[in-house]
């Protein structure tokens, strides 16, 4: 099945242009120009992603997130002209699971998509710790039972499960802000660290329920994953 997208975003011009690279690649596109009409559509309507303007006639794009999150669990991903890292954080913060910086590159944009879409590939590709249990082939992260068992989905979002995944793998090793910044947004040069921290504080919350302090941080150096 064809996923579904809806595009917020005030200038016409823009919303078409993406609406037809998306729809070149397969996608179903709805597009909405006001904040108002994005909380009508999504009323009515199952959406696989969201591509959500920061600058909007009636809401500001953060204020809006937090609406949306209220009656939607997908992944939302920013796009804005505004690059600062106060906006970058405070959209994190709202409830987006991505942030691009415009003009959005074709090949950039339908990059972001994918990464932020669930895989639906089904398999057995459980790795089982302590608090949770990661379903490889899903990209899902599910509460653990103490007797072993899964429960609930951890809601992760595709950032939250690569820093997971990265953390996971190098058990009991001092992961720096520079390396755990690169590994996620593929750049060299750490632009904002409180980015990332948003992220894990974020990632905290949600896996470690027991509060045994499995995500440790390393005051100005960086975090070291336990399995506890």
């Amino acid at each position: 099945m064809n996923k579904r997208v809806l595009i917020v975003e005030d200038d016409i011009d823009m919303a078409l242009i993406n609406e037809l690279i998306l729809v070149d690649e397969g996608y179903l596109v709805h597009k909405a120009h006001t904040g108002k009409a994005a909380l009508e559509a999504i009323s009515g309507n199952d959406y696989d992603v969201i591509l959500l303007d920061v600058m909007l006639p009636d809401y500001f794009g953060q204020e809006l997130c937090e609406k949306i999150r209220e009656r939607y669990k997908g992944p939302i991903i920013f796009m804005s002209c505004l690059g600062d890292s106060q906006n970058i954080v405070q959209a994190f913060r709202s409830g987006g699971n991505d942030y691009l910086v415009k003009p959005v590159k074709r090949e950039e944009l339908l990059e972001r998509i994918v990464e932020n879409l669930h895989s639906e590939d089904n398999g057995n590709g459980l790795i089982v710790f302590e608090q949770f249990i990661i379903d490889d082939n899903l990209k899902i992260v599910y509460r653990r039972l103490e007797n072993g068992d899964r429960a609930e989905d951890l809601g992760l979002s595709p950032t939250e499960f690569k820093l997971l995944k990265l953390f996971t793998e190098k058990q009991n090793d001092i992961l720096l802000y520079k390396e755990l910044y690169s590994a996620i947004w593929d750049q060299g040069d750490m632009e904002d660290v409180r980015a990332l921290m948003v992220h894990i504080s974020n990632l905290r919350k949600k896996i470690d329920y027991r509060h045994n302090d499995s995500i440790k941080s390393i005051r100005n150096v960086g975090y070291i994953f336990r399995d506890v």
